[in-house]
């Protein structure tokens, strides 16, 4: 079996890499909005959740920008023992200038 470089895959020790089910709508966003382009996309864990940040360029930039898009995601195991995942929240967090680049991240609690 091939992977895509952009699943979400998951495993126990010992097992084999299993795909995390019910994200189909965020890979399609997620490839929509640059981050297939890209290289820059982190994942971060935050308050239980994972935080999915990535650069996504914009198609008409007259001001010579790129946005930075952030999605929550949420994972559940169902009775099968099946890892389900459900994006709560995407959107754009912040526009930056193109030579900007999305180096690390940092979760604060506060």
């Amino acid at each position: 079996m091939s992977y895509g470089p952009y699943d979400f895959r998951w495993t126990r020790e010992g097992e084999k890499w299993k795909a995390v089910k019910g994200l189909d709508s965020l890979i399609k966003m997620y490839n929509r909005n640059g981050g297939s382009g890209s290289n820059k996309t982190k994942l971060v864990s935050c308050c239980g959740k994972l935080l999915l940040l990535w650069e996504g360029c914009m198609k008409h930039n007259p001001n010579n920008r790129k946005k930075i898009w952030c999605a929550e995601i949420t994972l559940e195991t169902d009775d099968e023992g099946e890892v389900w995942g459900n994006a709560e929240w995407i959107d754009v967090v912040q526009s930056v200038p193109t030579q900007c680049e999305l180096l690390n991240c940092l979760v604060v609690s506060v």
